[in-house]
């Protein structure tokens, strides 16, 4: 089973499907390779920093940077590498990299999974400290790595990250004729 072909986008009007690659407090970056259908170790991060939130992608989706589009999974606690996990969405951290324009929507768990975050509707129900390390890391986690770089354009609304994630889904299906 292709993990970016054959789960949906979305489970209906209000949830998304994402797929972990990186758990909480990992240092290594892992990425699902759709050819081999399999996850990949890419790189160790050359730095101080690990992954502060679950990292994954949207299935179905297909970024402006020829890859599924990236999505972060705020959670209380780790989730293993290939889980599959339904989840609201609050908003998107715009950032653009080395190799152009790289969005990631934010976004977290049905609250019956996990209450740690079920409080936050939207991007404004972040907080400084949680809004802070999430800019910290991508500010700073590719700084050891020659020629790489992240800037941060700001975080943007749920109205936004919807726009970005419905423009993803149609460019995977003309990208894939499916």
């Amino acid at each position: 089973m292709n993990l970016l072909h054959s789960i949906k986008a979305r489970v209906d009007d209000s949830l998304i499907n994402v797929v972990v690659e990186i758990p909480t407090g990992s240092k290594s970056k892992i990425e699902y390779d759709k050819d081999k259908d399999n996850f990949v170790f890419d790189r160790n991060i050359n730095s101080q920093f690990s992954f502060p939130f679950n990292y994954g992608f949207i299935p179905e989706t297909w970024s402006t940077d020829n890859d599924p589009l990236d999505a972060l999974v705020l959670s209380s606690q780790p989730m293993p590498t290939g889980t599959q996990v339904e989840t609201r969405l609050v908003g998107l951290l715009s950032t653009t990299d080395q190799e152009g324009e790289d969005s990631k929507l934010i976004t977290v768990p049905l609250d019956e999974k996990d209450p740690v975050f079920s409080k936050i509707v939207n991007i404004n129900d972040l907080g400084e400290e949680l809004n802070e390390k999430i800019q910290n890391f991508y500010k700073n986690y590719k700084l050891n790595e020659p020629g790489k770089w992240v800037d941060i354009n700001g975080f943007l609304s749920k109205e936004d990250a919807e726009k970005t994630l419905t423009d993803s889904i149609a460019r995977y299906h003309q990208h894939f004729e499916k």
